[in-house]
């Protein structure tokens, strides 16, 4: 039994229109320049985190400092060996 061969290829027609084609040099520029960009905005992202978490750490310090100092009467009395339990 013998299967007949066509030549299928002859018959399709492909075209491909230059108008519309894609710079593949200028599309891996921006693929390079969206890595580029993505790294940095991470690395800042960081950065500014590290720093915001300083400031809030300052201002809650500072807080704490104005709070002992308006206070004074609220704040821990220290018991010296001098003074209390045994005497």
């Amino acid at each position: 039994m013998t299967i007949a061969r066509q030549n299928t290829a002859a018959s399709l027609a492909i075209s491909i229109q230059d108008s519309e084609s894609v710079n593949i040099g200028s599309l891996w520029k921006l693929v390079r320049l969206g890595a580029g960009f993505w790294w940095h905005t991470k690395a800042y992202g960081t950065i500014l985190g590290v720093m915001l978490l300083a400031l809030v750490s300052l201002i809650l310090l500072s807080m704490h400092w104005f709070y002992r100092r308006l206070f004074p009467f609220i704040s821990h009395r220290v018991i010296s060996s001098d003074d209390g339990i045994g005497n």
